[in-house]
């Protein structure tokens, strides 16, 4: 949920970073911490950061059911200067508008021995050129449906499905772990998928084969002004796809995915602290942690915390899964970890 009426932005701001941040403006507070996106709670485990973006675990006071992954924001630090950060990570106990930032989004806004700072943040859009991606989860199958959208430019609202060529679509379920699934699956072993943005634009990604982990590539990203129509199989990381035919779209924003090899292509128009990372990464993409915090004079002194989310993998070969989970992304408030629950770590300022 994107909060649309501004708060109050701190003291610290010039007029100037007011004048920016004015648009859904949010007041909090930052830590950080070792940072992760394959493990992290938007369980995008496909995905690597562009360059020219940060990374930031969300307090879960936002979390809004992980409708917020994959949103960028925009953050102003005490001595007024910003960066832009995507949100790909929970912070379980971190307090309404608490941004635990990578190491180098904190470093880009305040010396890390600092270890919290007063921020101000808005959501913007994120500076994304390439096309938006879908995944597939592992263990789909026309029995179970499971996907999730990457690299978009926008916050993702809804992903919709249709199996029959656009003539109706149905609606998916969001996930606390970032993906939009369908218990009993669609019955079809490929389906055509509709991606819509917060702001209402949207992606259509005609003929994704439902492979288990396979990522296909749209045709372009939200807002785009014109469309491209292909038919293609999934890519699999380890699987060159395919397609035979192609598509048509004159739909008012029609963008299908493009695969490693397509025959034919048609186009239409239409009108915390300072942190050192000791998290443990484990197998498929679980990275549990504890996180401590440590306040200290001594600039050379090392503040250790780890931030890091258990995103499920569910392998269900025909039928519905019981698919359940719980995250932990916090900085904690002792000077060493404690043996905590991996799962549940609680941020005590």
């Amino acid at each position: 949920m994107h909060f649309s009426s501004a708060l109050a932005i701190p003291a610290f701001l010039t007029l100037a970073n007011a004048a920016v941040l004015g648009k859904r403006a949010l007041s909090g507070q930052a830590t950080f911490y070792g940072g992760n996106v394959a493990g992290g709670a938007c369980s995008f485990s496909t995905y690597t950061l562009p360059s020219n973006i940060f990374g930031t675990a969300l307090s879960d006071s936002n979390w809004d059911t992980s409708a917020n992954c994959g949103a960028c924001v925009s953050v102003t630090g005490p001595d007024g200067n910003s960066i832009t950060a995507m949100i790909v990570d929970e912070c379980p106990g971190c307090g309404t508008n608490h941004l635990d930032l990578f190491p180098t989004a904190f470093s880009a806004l305040a010396t890390p021995s600092t270890g919290v700072i007063d921020v101000a943040w808005s959501y913007v859009d994120c500076p994304i050129t390439s096309p938006l991606q879908v995944h597939n989860k592992e263990g789909v199958s026309k029995y179970w449906f499971s996907m999730q959208v990457v690299n978009a430019n926008k916050a993702v609202s809804k992903l919709e499905v249709s199996t029959d060529g656009g003539s109706t679509w149905q609606a998916t379920t969001r996930m606390d772990y970032n993906f939009f699934e369908n218990s009993s699956g669609f019955g079809t072993d490929s389906v055509d998928v509709k991606v819509t943005s917060s702001a209402g634009d949207v992606v259509i990604v005609n003929n994704v084969a439902i492979t288990a982990g396979s990522v296909v590539t749209a045709g372009s990203n939200f807002g785009s002004s014109a469309s491209t129509a292909a038919t293609s199989s999934a890519v699999v990381a380890a699987v060159v796809a395919t397609s035979s035919s192609a598509a048509s779209s004159t739909s008012s924003i029609a963008v299908v995915s493009t695969s490693v090899v397509a025959s034919s292509v048609i186009s239409s128009t239409t009108p915390v602290a300072v942190v050192s990372t000791s998290a443990l990464a484990t197998p498929s993409s679980v990275a549990p942690s504890t996180t401590s915090i440590a306040l200290v004079s001594t600039p050379a002194a090392i503040i250790e915390a780890t931030s890091a989310s258990t995103a499920p993998t569910t392998i269900v070969p025909t039928a519905s899964p019981s698919t359940s989970s719980t995250y932990s992304s916090s900085p904690t408030s002792s000077f060493a970890p404690e043996p905590t629950n991996a799962d549940e770590d609680v941020c005590q300022w």
